[in-house]
């Protein structure tokens, strides 16, 4: 209860103090800005006991380390922009950033984002799902936090009612890169609540490539997508790659639980 009233006091006093010019976040040598509560987590919590501000931290220096002006990546997954205009700042007019978010609430954030950092100028945003078909799906939204999903299995258990419900398109991968003459990314970044591994099965040439993936697991949530850790497993197999999580040098052994893994190429 104390914890949540002094959240809630932080963010009205952000809101207060970077209400028309956003809140700074100084990353490279670059202040992007961002909407009060949307900014990514500071890379000095690497080492949080918490694993989400963990993984999140991890993952803001993994862009840094692997990313480079003239560069194309993807955040399938974009919520609010966090990590897509960390890529686009780095990758620059010369390269591009294709932002995937089907929840127009979070796009909504994603554009204010935007427009606070308009030197900022490849990232791109496509308001579709990702998965292994095309067509259309239902999107659970909880107003567009970060927790909405294609299967109410990924929500929070006091989720209730309070939720929306949007049809949105979906695309498979290889054929929206395909379709769209886009050559393979340099770096992918894929969050999107457990439908990570459709997205995957979806994904072959990306796999096949020497793309380097991130992806946050929600194994709590497979069931409720129809899938398992058998068929991720195969799909990791057959492509030639591994897990582990952003904070372990070694592959995942056993069951796996909610983290962000790196899906390594196999030496």
């Amino acid at each position: 209860m104390l914890q949540s009233l002094k959240h809630k006091l932080v963010m009205w006093a952000k809101a207060l103090i970077y209400s028309a010019q956003g809140e700074p976040y100084a990353l490279m040598g670059k202040t992007l800005r961002f909407v009060p509560g949307t900014r990514p987590v500071l890379t000095k919590y690497r080492n949080s006991p918490n694993s989400i501000s963990r993984y999140d931290a991890l993952q803001v220096e993994l862009i840094c380390e692997r990313l480079q002006a003239g560069d194309f990546a993807m955040d399938i997954g974009a919520h609010a922009g966090q990590y897509g205009l960390i890529m686009a700042s780095i990758c620059g007019a010369g390269g591009k950033v294709i932002a995937v978010e089907p929840d127009w609430h979070a796009r909504e954030l994603l554009d204010r984002n935007m427009a606070l950092n308009p030197d900022v100028a490849s990232l791109a945003v496509e308001a579709i799902a990702m998965s292994d078909t095309n067509g259309s799906a239902t999107l659970f939204s909880r107003g567009g936090d970060s927790n909405s999903s294609l299967s109410m299995s990924s929500l929070p258990a006091d989720t209730g009612t309070n939720v929306e419900l949007l049809e949105v398109p979906l695309r498979r991968f290889d054929d929206y890169m395909r379709d769209n003459g886009l050559p393979l990314p340099k770096f992918v970044k894929i969050d999107t609540e457990g439908a990570e591994i459709r997205i995957l099965k979806g994904a072959e040439s990306l796999l096949a490539s020497d793309a380097v993936i991130i992806c946050e697991l929600h194994p709590y949530a497979w069931e409720g997508f129809g899938n398992s850790l058998a068929e991720l497993e195969d799909v990791l197999a057959k492509s030639g790659r591994q897990m582990r999580y952003l904070d372990q040098t070694q592959p995942i052994a056993g069951e796996p639980v909610y983290g962000v893994v790196m899906l390594d190429r196999k030496a």
